[in-house]
């Protein structure tokens, strides 16, 4: 594992991180590309004007990081704690192109993806409590598996969503589109008991 220290202003390719602390430090205007980060702890960590590109992190605690006109494009999460995040202060309009971020097997309670486009997002296999997906499009999105405790859908776009084996989906469908949606038979129940429906064998 490369034992190149994080700092300012790097341009980084194709290198991986393993166990490496920046716990509550700022790191600025650098650049990774193709990176591999392994047991990292990032928690309340700040990443301003940083590019992550094609990116890979496992086993890693992200919590409370900041991550101010940062981008970040098809980068991959997987077994990660990202607790309280606030994913609107990514900078998504200047990347030349746009590919989906995928989470699996992580914990992101409490993200923020407020009024994001973000269609073909991958949540799989997460607890996701308590997110705010208002007014976000996520198209396309694959949700298969994930808890969506106290999550809030308003205005959200779910169109071709994909939510089998997904669990507690408290979303009011007279509130937010679903056209193509999937869901499994339980959680499709669970939406009609949430407009006040009866249901009777």
């Amino acid at each position: 594992m490369n034992k190149i220290p994080l700092t300012h202003a790097m341009d980084i390719f194709a290198e991986s991180f393993e166990k490496v602390n920046l716990h509550a430090k700022e790191i600025k205007k650098s650049e990774f590309e193709e990176c591999k980060f392994i047991s990292c702890d990032f928690s309340e960590s700040f990443f301003n004007s940083c590019t992550f590109v094609d990116c890979y992190f496992e086993n890693c605690n992200l919590s409370l990081v900041k991550l101010t006109n940062t981008k970040i494009s098809n980068t991959e999460f997987v077994s990660c704690k990202m607790i309280l995040i606030d994913w609107t202060m990514c900078d998504y309009k200047s990347l030349l192109t746009r590919e989906p971020i995928k989470f699996t097997d992580s914990i992101l309670d409490e993200n923020n993806f407020f009024g994001l486009n973000l269609d073909d997002i991958e949540i799989k296999e997460c607890r996701a409590h308590e997110v705010d997906f208002s007014s976000a499009s996520l198209k396309r999105a694959n949700f298969i598996a994930t808890d969506f405790k106290g999550a809030i859908f308003n205005n959200t776009h779910l169109e071709k969503a994909n939510f089998k084996d997904a669990q507690n989906c408290s979303i009011d469908i007279r509130k937010n589109f679903l056209e193509g949606a999937i869901f499994s038979r339980f959680e499709a129940l669970y939406l009609l008991e949430n407009m006040g429906i009866t249901l009777v064998d």
